[in-house]
């Protein structure tokens, strides 16, 4: 790097004392070349001839980070004197002019000098500032170099290291195959080793345990022997074993048909029974009063004796005034403490006439509120099943006896309810169902179906109960001044039992209806008309039939609702048929209760055709 030089300085002779008070220790003169200092001296001496001499305007030195080289500056000072402005040439004679422009001249080069000086300050700054950091630089430059040979050094004693630990490593690699060689050739010797030792192992065992079988062969053919003599005494015995079961297997055929004898005469005896009370029975039952109802006025009923009552009622007004007693009869009555297993033991028989292939239909008649659908199909609990629940579950009992006797039994179960005229199915939750229509089964006999009905396979009694509560929740019910939850429609629970017996080659197919009514209401106490008038309008067509059964009249206006267009095989039909007429004592209910009983009553006193059982021989 070069150094900067220093500016000329002013000889003695030429120095013209201080100028901003400040000693000028260098002149222009020795900073310029022997060309220029001549040409200088000739224009200040030389007279003007061809006009105004032109100089030239002192050039700007400019700025440079490094600092600016001796012969830059004099080629500075050459260009700032070619700029000056050229004067005009003052003759030679006029020295005072001449010494005027000297002075003028002198002035200019003093003022360049001035700035001249400021910026060589400035450049002489830079210059210490670079010299500074040049200095930084070669010693952080001897700082690297003394670094890079410490790390050379080291360099060569690792690689020296990595040499040697190349070698150490190929030895060690060297040596491991071999251990890894031998390891392997050991763990098969090993493992050949394991498995002598395990087939020594196991010949071992297979000889003691062979050492055993032979022992126990030597017992077992004393043993043996004993046998054979046992043999030869239980194959005597088995022939004559053989003799008595054929014996006995005649015997058990013998008490077989014995016993289906019996059970055909049992079952003859029982419905001949049943055909002697009459194919149409009828039951009284009296409703207790629940506990919010003990405080109503009660009408006197009497029971006369096991089938007969007596109602009367008195006038508030006048005590002493009663009306006449009315006695009914029946073909039983269920007083208020009779429970629901009384009440269907003695149904029980006409379920049991199901079971042997009969018809059968069992309906609950009654006013709204007096608990016909309790006695059909009950409450919560076994001990509260009604009709319905219990008939099933002694189907399913018998079932098991009649399976021992060569039976096969299939039953279906359907639930339907006329609700306004219509038939809806109770097993298909769905708003939108296809009409049903009652239909004849055939044009000769008088049974009678219901289309578009969905059947159900029952096969235990719980299937049974599940189904049951499923029609319940889709039967229609509201609550009425007498009745809080009051059926407003006749539910009808079909089940269906087809039996067969392949020994026999018979079977038969059965039906039982089981029915509970909407309950029959004034229609001067019920909120809803329409309902209460499609009811009342259904019994009173009932009544109608029933009176025309009982007159022996030629045409039976069973087609005039469609409940009894459901109910003609069980009322006029091959059918037996039970009705339960339910009242309550109620005071204000005297003259439904009347109206129940005299309906009952007319029921009662029909004759109809003996039913006949449906059995008839399989096709072989």
């Amino acid at each position: 790097m070069s150094k900067i030089p220093k500016l000329p300085t002013i000889s003695k002779e030429n120095r013209f004392g201080q100028f901003n008070n400040r000693p000028i220790s260098r002149t222009i003169a020795n900073g310029l070349s022997d060309v220029d200092k001549k040409n200088l001296i000739t224009n200040h001496t030389r007279p003007l001839r061809n006009g105004p001499p032109v100089s030239a305007a002192a050039p700007r030195i400019k700025r440079s980070a490094t600092a600016p080289s001796s012969t830059t500056i004099l080629n500075n000072v050459t260009k700032v004197e070619k700029r000056s402005t050229v004067a005009p040439k003052i003759p030679p004679y006029d020295f005072k002019a001449r010494f005027n422009d000297l002075l003028e001249k002198h002035k200019k080069m003093k003022s360049e000098f001035t700035d001249l000086k400021d910026k060589h300050l400035e450049v002489s700054d830079e210059y210490e500032k670079i010299k500074e950091t040049f200095q930084s630089c070669s010693n952080e430059r001897d700082i690297l170099k003394a670094n890079l040979s410490v790390k050379t050094l080291e360099y060569d004693e690792i690689k020296v290291n990595f040499d040697v630990m190349k070698t150490e490593n190929e030895d060690l690699q060297r040596k491991t195959k071999l251990l890894e060689e031998v390891t392997f050739s050991l763990k098969q010797k090993s493992f050949e080793l394991d498995q002598v030792q395990t087939d020594l192992n196991s010949l071992r065992r297979r000889h003691s345990s062979l050492q055993e079988e032979a022992e126990a062969l030597r017992v077992l053919t004393d043993q043996l022997k004993k046998k054979c003599i046992e043999y030869d005494k239980l194959k005597l015995d088995f022939t004559e074993a053989q003799e008595n079961i054929i014996k006995y297997k005649t015997d058990s055929e013998a008490l077989q048909n014995i016993l289906a004898s019996m059970y055909k005469e049992q079952r003859d005896l029982r419905n001949a029974i049943q055909d002697l009370k009459g194919n149409i029975r009828v039951y009284c039952r009296i409703r207790p009063p629940l506990s919010i109802e003990i405080t109503k006025p009660l009408f006197n009923l009497n029971v006369v004796d096991a089938c007969s009552i007596e109602v009367e009622k008195i006038e508030l007004l006048n005590s002493a005034r009663k009306t006449k007693p009315q006695l009914f009869t029946f073909d039983g009555i269920f007083t208020p403490h009779a429970s629901q297993e009384d009440v269907f033991a003695e149904v029980s028989s006409m379920v049991q006439s199901a079971l042997d292939g009969y018809n059968v239909c069992i309906f609950a008649y009654g006013q709204t509120g007096s608990g016909k659908t309790y006695t059909m199909e009950g409450g919560c609990g076994t001990e509260q099943y009604g009709i319905i629940p219990r008939a099933f579950n002694m189907i399913f009992t018998c079932m098991e006896d009649l399976k021992r006797m060569g039976w096969e039994l299939t039953i279906k179960a359907s639930f339907l309810e006329i609700y306004n005229e219509v038939i809806y199915d109770l097993l298909n939750s769905s708003k939108d169902q296809e009409n049903h229509e009652i239909k004849m089964v055939n044009s000769k006999g008088g049974d009678v179906y219901v289309s578009n009905l969905k059947e159900e396979e029952v096969k235990s009694s719980h299937e049974f109960i599940r189904l049951m509560i499923f029609a319940q929740r889709n039967r229609q019910t509201a609550a009425t001044l007498n009745n809080e939850r009051s059926s407003r429609s006749h539910s009808v629970a079909q089940i269906k039992i087809a039996a067969i017996n392949e020994k026999r080659k018979e079977k038969y197919t059965s039906n039982l209806n089981l029915v509970d009514l909407a309950g029959s209401e004034s229609g001067k106490t019920t909120q809803r008309m329409d309902e209460t008038k499609h009811i009342n309008r259904s019994l009173s067509e009932l009544s109608k039939v029933i009176l025309s059964l009982q007159t022996n009249q030629m045409h039976i206006p069973y087609r005039n609702s469609k409940l009894t267009h459901l109910l003609m095989p069980s009322l006029g039909g091959n059918s037996k048929t039970l009705m339960l007429v339910n009242i309550n004592q109620f005071d204000e209910c005297f003259s439904e209760t009347l109206n129940s009983l005299r309906f009952a009553t007319k029921v009662n006193n029909c004759r109809v055709v003996k039913a006949k059982k449906n059995l008839c021989m399989v096709d072989t």
